[in-house]
């Protein structure tokens, strides 16, 4: 994250291939290429050849796929506090061993170990939070977790700006060391952060659970008792589902279980919707914004432009958590996709025109490159992790994680060759590949996508496990009767119908049935 900045150009000469640190202060090497990178004369300046920069950008991918791939077990067994303990570790030692670098190779150690952090946090948090925040919530909160990543990156361009004329080391040591901050706040916070019921649950211990419910829910429903009855609730829901499974257990399921049955069909909507919230373009936008606009003769403002690009950010991811439960997950999906083909479409179209362009067409390039960042964090930028069953709820965040990893990486690698010449030298009509791919991922949205506001992670178990499958389209207006609808009941989606709900055991689709806005 810090390095986005500063490796912005790439040169290829007689004398090899360097990445060139864009300056704002001319004649004057920035720190980092001069520590890690060599003098070429030809250049007449410090450079990172292009391995080195290709292995900053490549071995990130590997550190956080390996975060990915060991939390969902870790989480299973020892919670998700442990988790987030596990992310400070990683973070706070991997930034030390960045700081202290004095060679490129310690810099990429310390940079894979910052990244498994952020594979893990990635994972952790999401499942944690949708699995504590009542129904009528989930979407908001579990959308916060992008607003601050965002606002990570916010606060990475500007301390990398006000730094990028330093001409001594603490001109990088600095922009890096403030990867510090968060790990140290969260470990001072950790011991007040109560452990997820629902894994307190799975592991029978329900006092526990209770205590924990008791403590995040508003005080009249824990004097009204309603706390232990949501843990009943959950705790028969998780007995009807080792009954379906044919299980004496409430332990969790394997990685096989994954494309198993219902689970198949959840642990595609998971995987698809991560990967498409790469391969829409969201990497051209944030990782090559900068470049971009070098190449298209803006180079004195390619750092401004990116800067404010970022800010949007902010503001825009708060208001899709808004967006995600006022209006629901599938309609914003829909309409996110749409708009994002539609300005990737438009800066292609301008930007593939032959001949230097107008200042008007290049500023509308610019504010469509600006728009579509503003459609992608309003949509699909804060995605839930709510999915995946109770007892596969990890195991779905990870994998789809991995997925969404690895086509981060193929954007990643790929958009360089897309972009610039010798090879593709697409530029601007980039959009048009990556807006293709937007308007898939639109109908995708339409057909498969299922609406998940306002339900109960219970009641999304009884809609996935309903046979004859129910259309995503059909999700929203069907009522549910079961412990799911309970649960429901009890977190605050269906208050008015707590005191006269009788626990059945079926749902009933919505033909000839009233819909959700009737029920709740």
């Amino acid at each position: 994250m810090t390095l986005r900045a500063l490796v912005v150009y790439k040169l290829s000469l007689p004398s090899g291939e360097y990445i060139v640190t864009f300056q704002l202060c001319k004649n004057s090497p920035v720190p980092f290429s001069k520590q890690f990178g060599i003098f070429d004369p030809t250049l007449g300046q410090y450079a990172l050849p292009a391995k080195t920069s290709s292995l900053l950008t490549s071995l990130a991918f590997a550190g956080k796929l390996i975060g990915t791939i060991i939390i969902g077990p870790c989480t299973e067994r020892y919670g998700h506090k442990f988790g987030m303990l596990l992310v400070c570790i990683f973070t706070i030692i991997g930034t030390i061993i960045e700081c202290t670098s004095k060679k490129a190779a310690q810099f990429l150690v310390g940079r894979i170990i910052v990244y498994i952090g952020v594979g893990i946090v990635e994972n952790v948090v999401p499942t944690y939070q949708s699995e504590i925040v009542p129904a009528p919530a989930r979407g908001f909160v579990v959308g916060s977790l992008q607003m601050f990543l965002v606002c990570g990156a916010l606060v990475a361009s500007g301390v990398n700006r006000r730094y990028s004329e330093f001409v001594i080391s603490s001109g990088w040591i600095i922009p890096v060391a403030i990867q510090l901050v968060a790990p140290v706040l969260i470990l001072l916070g950790l011991y007040f952060i109560p452990p997820s019921p629902r894994w307190l649950l799975y592991k029978g211990r329900r006092d526990e659970a209770i205590a924990v419910l008791e403590n995040v829910r508003p005080k009249r429903d824990v004097a009204a008792g309603l706390c232990v009855e949501e843990a009943n609730a959950i705790e028969e829901s998780i007995r009807e589902e080792a009954k379906l499974r044919k299980s004496g257990t409430n332990e969790k399921l394997g990685w096989i279980d994954l494309f198993k049955g219902p689970n198949l069909r959840r642990t595609t909507i998971a995987t698809l919707v991560f990967a498409f919230q790469q391969l829409t373009g969201q990497g051209f936008s944030s990782q090559y914004g900068t470049v971009f606009y070098i190449r298209e003769g803006l180079g004195s403002m390619a750092f401004t432009y990116s800067l404010i690009n970022t800010a949007i950010s902010v503001p825009v991811c708060f208001l899709g958590m808004v967006l995600l439960e006022y209006f629901g997950r599938r309609p914003v999906l829909i309409g996110g996709a749409f708009f994002q083909s539609l300005w990737l479409y438009i800066m292609a179209g301008i930007g593939g025109q032959s001949g230097k362009l107008p200042k008007a067409n290049i500023n509308m390039m610019v504010a469509s490159v600006m728009l579509f960042n503003f459609s992608f964090s309003a949509s699909w930028a804060p995605l839930a992790s709510e999915v995946g069953t109770g007892a596969l709820r990890e195991k779905t965040m990870a994998f789809s994680s991995v997925i969404n990893v690895i086509c981060a990486f193929a954007v990643s690698f790929t958009l360089p060759y897309l972009l610039n010449p010798p090879y593709a030298n697409l530029q601007a009509k980039v959009g048009y590949i990556y807006g293709s791919i937007a308007a898939v991922a639109m109908i995708y949205a339409i057909f498969f996508v299922p609406e998940m506001r306002g339900r109960s992670l219970e009641e999304l178990d009884e809609l996935f496990e309903h046979k004859p499958s129910i259309p995503a389209w059909k999700f929203r207006s069907t009522k549910t009767t079961g412990i799911g609808a309970k649960v429901a009941a009890l977190e605050g989606s269906g208050r008015k119908n707590l005191d006269n709900f009788v626990n059945e055991s079926e749902i009933v689709p919505e033909d000839g049935m009233k819909n959700d806005e009737d029920i709740y």
